[in-house]
């Protein structure tokens, strides 16, 4: 008795696509888990720079309100990190100084490539004489 050629091919069709199923299975959990840690990894660089603007006593004090508002893993390594900062800050000199600390932050603790991003917009602080007037319109 000898083997039906056509139930062979069969054989090998249905081995072949349960082959390629499983490949596509590896792959998407692999893309999964990869994507698990970038988010963790945007997480913990998140609150890094939020606890070096919050340290800063020359940031904390001054009336400025700044908040990281994104961070950006890229799914490969070798692509910088992207963290963007919004918020508004009463000088000029203090919008540098916080994109500066972010700068040194990032640079002593992370070991990847940086791009910030600012939306950081200078509006001085207003005086108790305009607030006075602010209230009683």
């Amino acid at each position: 008795m000898t083997p039906d050629p056509q139930s062979e091919g069969t054989v090998v069709l249905v081995l072949l696509a349960a082959s390629a199923c499983l490949l596509v299975l590896g792959v998407v959990a692999k893309m999964l888990d990869l994507r698990l840690r970038r988010d963790g990894e945007a997480i913990a660089v998140r609150g890094l720079i939020s606890d070096a603007l919050h340290r800063d006593p020359n940031l904390f004090g001054a009336g400025a309100s700044l908040t990281v508002v994104r961070v950006r893993v890229p799914l490969w390594t070798g692509s910088p990190v992207t963290i963007r900062v919004a918020g508004q800050v009463p000088s000029d000199q203090l919008r540098r100084a916080a994109l500066q600390r972010i700068r040194r932050a990032a640079k002593s603790d992370l070991i990847v490539a940086v791009r910030i991003k600012s939306r950081i917009d200078v509006r001085p602080a207003a005086s108790p004489s305009e607030l006075r007037t602010a209230r009683s319109d």
